[in-house]
């Protein structure tokens, strides 16, 4: 998550130092060039069957002739590219692959990267090898040959001394990039694993898109350490806009290692089949602004969790439960999960109920047995939320807000194979035996563009209910006109989160007073505020006529949200809430009143 570094007098005190913290942040992930260097771009043209490798061939000769860090490979829109072998990074080395932006024709579709058909299968181990930086952009990733055969293999990081000793450590930065058809690799990581000890890695704007394997262990995840490794970690690893559908799992750790920072802002989940985002083997973590559908769909049996389900989204285990050791405890961790969604279609949950598993099992007496739609989080994840001792929070760096259960987004059309998907899930539930699962490969394949699905969506609330107003889920992806707007505010919404992460209390509600009279009001209203201009406090009236969902957000003259002062249901009434504006400038600001399908904004100044 990237923020646009700009003036940071105009943010409220608690946002500025989130917002410095938050850029030095990002750019200590970013291995730039140094800069008296200026990268040659090289144009490799697209392979042309039976011709294969340019790929191969470019960044072998840049490496010989020392060149490679120094280099831009572009690739052609619409380009085919035919792997030969594996592309090693060498130590202290950044590979750089773009391609321009995709448009909304076969023509400009991004080009794609595939394995050649001419290698035996058992010879197939990494498409890219990186001992050192790598940067892709506007790529197609496929993990398949060009027969459409399903590769075991991956993008992985490895260790770099250099790297590790300069303080960079290994830098990964991925724009618009999809990964599609990977399934588990060889070492169990995956589409991209990490082997190394300091691993800082970006995505942004990218599309995990059918990491799915017929194994019924549900393999296929986005970003893991290889199973049962030790020894690794993750300094930094942030999703910004990003899709992941179809997939075994999201992030899991599943050895003896555990992140420092881990960031998802802007996602849409769906149809995953365990683990999302769990194990809780990190130190920080914020999930925000994102979608979940159809996450655990292997759902829950009692006889194995009991009365604590893993839950559908994220899960919170404690240290002393993790198996190792690490340099902080439960009251030093940062949590928060805020501005979310979560819901379960109906198809897989009456799956569930009556797939002939289930109906076997209640027909011999054990329901147990039977699998059970996962709740939105786990009553062990719940209590490091919400669980107080005399009326003070147990983990006050641990929080959740605005999140909304069993809220059907309505997506437009799903990457789904329901057919598949239940014969899959039937499978693992009675035998552990293989299915394959993908939805449509063959077009994958066949390179058809644009995508066939569409996870955009019209919810009424979920469209609405992102911080600053904005739309749940990827925007890059699903609402372009969304993310251009959002994109001119993200720096405040950046520093909101990583302020509220740090501190546990929300800087858009500090200074903020809330009170109502019994009157029920016929009419939404807003009044203007009291006094006005103001310093530095004021009052600001309005009326519910409803028991509703409603929001009252504060933005500058730029239109970038500056604070929250109420988000949440409403009854029938009439307000005042008070706004302490102690820690922002002198200027014209704007408040604004949303309640489902009514919004009215008024201006107001503050003179100091």
């Amino acid at each position: 998550m990237k923020g646009n570094h700009q003036n940071h007098g105009r943010l409220p005190g608690p946002l500025r130092c989130a917002a410095v913290s938050f850029v030095i942040w990002v750019w200590s992930m970013l291995f730039a060039m140094p800069a008296w260097t200026q990268p040659d771009t090289l144009n490799v043209p697209s392979d042309v069957p039976p011709g294969e490798g340019n790929l191969n061939k470019a960044v072998q000769a840049a490496i010989t002739a020392g060149t490679l860090s120094n280099t831009v490979f572009k690739l052609e829109p619409y380009g085919y590219y035919i792997l030969t072998s594996t592309i090693t990074v060498p130590a202290g080395e950044h590979l750089t692959i773009i391609a321009p932006e995709p448009g909304r024709t076969q023509e400009t579709a991004p080009p794609q990267i595939v394995w050649s058909s001419n290698i035996e299968l058992f010879k197939y181990s990494f498409n890219f090898e990186c001992y050192g930086a790598i940067t892709m952009k506007n790529v197609w990733l496929l993990y398949a040959n060009t027969e459409g055969q399903q590769i075991g293999a991956n993008i992985q990081i490895r260790d770099d001394s250099l790297a590790n000793a300069s303080g960079r450590g290994e830098v990964v930065e991925f724009d618009g990039v999809i990964f599609d058809y990977s399934c588990i690799p060889p070492n169990a990581s995956g589409a991209v694993g990490v082997s190394a000890k300091h691993f800082k890695g970006t995505f942004k704007n990218c599309y995990f898109r059918n990491c799915t394997d017929p194994h019924w262990r549900y393999y296929g995840r986005a970003v893991s350490f290889p199973f049962g490794s030790t020894g690794w970690h993750i300094d930094s690893l942030a999703f910004e806009n990003c899709t992941f559908a179809n997939l075994g799992y999201v992030y899991m750790q599943e050895g003896g290692e555990y992140g420092d920072n881990i960031h998802f802002n802007h996602c849409t989940f769906l149809n995953v089949v365990m683990f999302t985002l769990q194990s809780g083997w990190w130190y920080k973590m914020s999930v925000t602004n994102s979608i979940f559908v159809n996450t655990h769909m292997y759902g829950n049996m009692p006889a194995y969790a009991g009365n604590d389900p893993f839950g559908g989204t994220i899960r919170i285990d404690s240290v002393a439960s993790f198996g190792f050791e690490v340099p902080f405890s439960d009251q030093d961790r940062r949590i928060l999960f805020a501005n979310s969604s979560y819901f379960i279609e109906k198809w897989l949950r009456d799956w569930m109920h009556d797939n002939p598993e289930s109906v076997y099992r209640r027909m011999h007496g054990e329901p147990e047995f039977v699998p059970e739609p996962q709740p939105m989080l786990s009553p062990g994840t719940l209590r490091f939320f919400d669980v107080t001792e005399n009326g003070t929070k147990v983990f006050p760096l641990m929080n959740r807000a605005s999140l909304y259960d069993s809220a059907n987004p309505g997506f437009v059309l799903t990457p789904s194979d329901t057919a598949a998907l239940k014969q899959f899930l039937y499978f693992r539930w009675c035998c552990s035996a293989d299915f394959a699962w993908a939805y449509h490969p063959e077009l994958s394949v066949q390179r058809v563009w644009p995508l066939r699905e569409n996870l955009a969506y019209t919810n009424t609330t979920l469209v609405t209910a992102g911080m600053g107003g904005f739309p749940l889920g990827d925007l890059y992806r699903w609402f372009p006109d969304k993310y251009a707007q959002w994109q001119s505010q993200k720096e405040a919404e950046n520093a909101r989160i990583f302020a509220w992460l740090n501190t546990g209390k929300d800087p858009g509600t500090v200074g903020v007073r809330e009170q109502t009279s019994g009157a029920v009001p016929l009419r939404f209203t807003l009044g203007q505020n009291y006094p006005n201009p103001f310093n530095p406090t004021t009052q600001i009236s309005y009326a519910v006529p409803q028991n509703i969902y409603i929001s009252v957000k504060v933005y500058n003259h730029f239109g970038q949200e500056v604070a929250t002062l109420v988000e949440g249901v409403r009854q029938p009434g009439e307000y005042l809430v008070t706004f302490d504006a102690s820690g922002f400038a002198s200027g014209v600001y704007f408040y604004q009143l949303r309640a489902k399908d009514f919004v009215e904004t008024r201006k107001f100044l503050l003179l100091k």
